[in-house]
């Protein structure tokens, strides 16, 4: 597990140039006088800044909006027959359909490319979702990007088998406790630094195991992201079995807005985490 390392903000790192730099989105309640249910606008040092807070997020029409601009997209696009269009504009309104008009991706890895994952061999198997949302860019990658230039990737990675026997506490790892929120932070297997807004925790299927879905809300000087790690941990097989899904949705910094963000990410939740809850891993042989 790669080590999370947190850079100190010295105390003249003020509130002021917090604004200045990064999304005052997440900001709730940093000022008494705000009423952080209200858009506002905040007047810091002479200059004005629009102040748009969380608890402001319509999740109902955000969806709606969503719907209907996957509508007006797929709409224009040219299909074979009228039960392909009829099948995307279906999806369009509701996400979920693009499971079951999805295909199931299986395969066997084996020999020297289990080895680094502990195994001998095991088969994997997950729903890839209809390409009218989802298109593969890479193994074990798959790509949707809206028409306001939201992008959500879909990240597989292969099970890792406990060859150790190390004691896991996936529940510890996924609250990312080295994470200071409203700080610089250094994080990921190059210690790029992310200014991060938000962290989250919260229960999640993953591969048929109970297991948790880790958020991250960061940015950085080019992009808006959030970042939802799913884990589980299987103690019945064998020293035990870990499981990772990495989905990201982000956007440049320049061309949208976390409330867009957050408004796709509820648009694709519910098929996101079929598609994640329902994959299996299956053959094992350590």
């Amino acid at each position: 597990m790669k080590k999370i390392i947190t850079i100190i903000v010295v105390t003249t790192f003020s509130f002021s140039t917090v604004l200045a730099q990064y999304s005052s989105y997440y900001n709730v309640d940093v000022n008494q006088n705000i009423n952080s249910n209200i858009n506002q606008n905040v007047n810091v040092n002479g200059t004005v800044i629009e102040y748009k807070t969380i608890k402001t997020i319509d999740y109902g029409a955000l969806q709606l909006a969503n719907a209907q601009n996957e509508a007006n997209r797929l709409e224009n696009i040219k299909y074979a027959d009228e039960q392909q269009k009829r099948i995307s504009l279906e999806i369009a309104s509701n996400p979920v359909m693009a499971y079951d008009y999805g295909y199931q991706n299986t395969f066997t890895i084996k020999g020297k490319d289990a080895k680094p994952m502990g195994f001998r061999n095991f088969t994997m198997s997950y729903r890839v979702p209809n390409r009218a949302l989802f298109v593969k860019a890479g193994s074990g990658r798959y790509e949707n990007v809206s028409s306001d230039g939201v992008t959500t990737e879909i990240i597989f990675n292969a099970p890792a088998y406990n060859i150790d026997n190390a004691v896991i506490d996936i529940e510890k790892s996924a609250k990312m406790d080295s994470l200071v929120i409203g700080q610089i932070n250094k994080i990921g297997a190059n210690g790029e630094s992310h200014f991060v807004h938000k962290k989250d925790i919260s229960r999640a299927t993953v591969f048929g195991i109970k297991g948790f879905k880790s958020t991250i809300v960061w940015e950085d000087d080019y992009q808006l992201t959030i970042t939802d790690n799913f884990n589980s941990f299987d103690s019945s097989k064998g020293d035990g079995v870990m499981y990772f899904v990495k989905v990201r949705t982000y956007g440049n910094k320049k061309e949208v807005t976390f409330e867009q963000l957050e408004g796709r990410r509820y648009y694709l939740r519910q098929l996101i985490e079929k598609i994640i809850s329902t994959a299996t891993i299956y053959d094992m042989k350590y």
